[in-house]
């Protein structure tokens, strides 16, 4: 959507008649999840639905979503409720401090009114396994994510289910299928099942998901995991548990491993074999071909008790490259120029720091998991920066109508002149860029000879910074 095709300008007023003119203008936009475009009833009802929980017409088609006809929101709204009611939600994970493991997600409530007490709610795997609904492929790829998901919606259920306001359930809760988000998945024929809620909104172009790639793991690979499987003291038995937990699916043998599966599995295999100490010199009746001997296609035929320690699996490439494109596209890294890579590496650095609560240097110091709960965050952020993005064009189409400047090429020329560089589409423009050009329009009111004499100030003054 362009600046020449866009709607008049929306205004959220109190009355019926500009809602509805609202739900009109914004169910054109091409950028909203499939259940509201060109659907013009279903974004009344999310304006009405975010209205009575005192949120924007945004962030409710966002993140409040029905399922057979009951009202269910995302934890992060969930969250956004509890805080804006003026109560302190805490939210964290545990792991083993031996390898790194996640052990559980624990997220407590302080209530504004009782300060003196604590509701707590905590989720473990064997928990999720107990209530049934680790098979669902959301669980299986996004552990953490999903375990902090129950915690928050739990315990903020049982502290202040006022301040929820019907929408205490998330929609995975309620049995929908979800993905890693948390927004459900999208089967129409525009957007194929497991997309992630920026892919459904169209807002990641050049952008997939963090899944690997399909290939097959070599015979080299498998051999290799075989033998270093051997030497750790997995057997055929113990085996598939361990290649499903670096997998994060089930597998039972490595002929099921893709290629970048095989990878995680003996990066996982040789970080556990660093953070063991020196073993047992072999006896010399027993020659290492004899371990070998053991393997057949890189299967495990052995009867020794499994090694103890779970692998701390780390940030894969796929994951790296995505997240490094979304810090992007987040304008989070925008710097250009001379100097730009030490400023957006201490931009990357600092945002990933706040992000898991502890020194980064590099991102290769992420484990996996850390980065999927990293991708999800900035996914999500790029959505609701492209939903406000459309919003701020819509409204910026509508003036430019009002004030009679109407071809393309004239909105352009003007949005040059008062940003002081050429503008020839759009999506050059930055999110100050459009904070800018709609103060201006706002400030000219409507009226095309203040808008003129506007431009015309803003190229004088730009003019004498020029000569000084």
């Amino acid at each position: 959507m362009t600046t020449e095709t866009l709607p008049a300008v929306i205004r959220r007023e109190d009355t019926l008649v500009e809602r509805q003119e609202y739900a009109k203008a914004l169910a054109v936009s091409d950028l909203l999840p499939a259940q509201y475009r060109n659907k013009p009833g279903n974004v009344l009802y999310a304006v009405e639905f975010g209205r009575s929980l005192g949120i924007s017409p945004m962030a409710a088609i966002l993140g409040v979503h029905i399922i057979e006809g009951r009202a269910c929101a995302s934890s992060g709204l969930i969250s956004a409720l509890v805080r804006d009611a003026g109560h302190r939600l805490r939210i964290w994970v545990e792991r083993n401090p031996q390898n790194g493991a996640l052990v559980k997600a624990v997220a407590t409530i302080v209530r504004g009114d009782d300060p003196d007490f604590e509701f707590r709610a905590e989720w473990t795997w064997d928990r999720a396994v107990a209530a049934g609904v680790t098979g669902k492929k959301v669980w299986q790829n996004y552990r953490e994510g999903m375990l902090k998901a129950r915690a928050i919606t739990e315990v903020a259920r049982e502290a202040c289910e006022e301040a929820l306001r019907g929408v205490g359930y998330t929609p995975e809760e309620l049995g929908a299928e979800v993905n890693e988000d948390g927004s459900i998945v999208i089967t129409d024929a525009r957007t194929p099942q497991g997309q992630s809620l920026g892919d459904a909104l169209g807002v990641n172009p050049g952008h997939g998901d963090d899944s690997q790639d399909t290939d097959k793991a070599s015979k080299k690979q498998r051999n290799e995991i075989g033998a270093a499987m051997v030497a750790q003291g997995y057997t055929k038995e113990t085996a598939p548990g361990f290649l499903s937990k670096v997998a994060q699916r089930p597998v039972q043998k490595s002929e099921e491993l893709t290629g970048a599966e095989a990878a995680q599995v003996m990066h996982a295999l040789n970080m556990a074999a660093k953070a063991q100490t020196a073993p047992e010199a072999q006896p010399e009746s027993e020659p290492q071909a004899a371990a070998d001997d053991d393997i057949h296609e890189g299967e495990l035929v052995d009867d020794e008790e499994p090694h103890e320690a779970e692998p701390v699996v780390m940030i894969s490439k796929g994951q790296q490259a995505e997240m490094h494109a979304l810090l992007k596209d987040c304008e989070i890294t925008s710097a250009t120029g001379a100097g730009s890579k030490a400023i957006n590496d201490e931009k990357r650095f600092t945002y990933l720091s706040h992000f898991l609560n502890r020194p980064i240097t590099s991102s290769s110091e992420l484990t996996y998991e850390e980065a999927q709960g990293v991708v999800a965050a900035l996914r999500q952020l790029r959505a609701e920066i492209e939903a406000e993005r459309n919003l701020q064009l819509s409204q910026i189409g509508g003036l430019f109508q009002g004030l009679g400047v109407e071809s393309k090429e004239d909105r352009l020329r003007d949005t040059s002149a008062l940003l002081g560089r050429t503008i020839t589409k759009p999506d050059e423009l930055s999110s100050a860029d459009l904070a800018t050009l709609l103060q201006g329009l706002n400030a000219a009111g409507g009226v095309i000879d203040a808008w003129t004499a506007l431009i015309a100030q803003v190229e004088a003054a730009r003019g004498e910074d020029g000569q000084h």
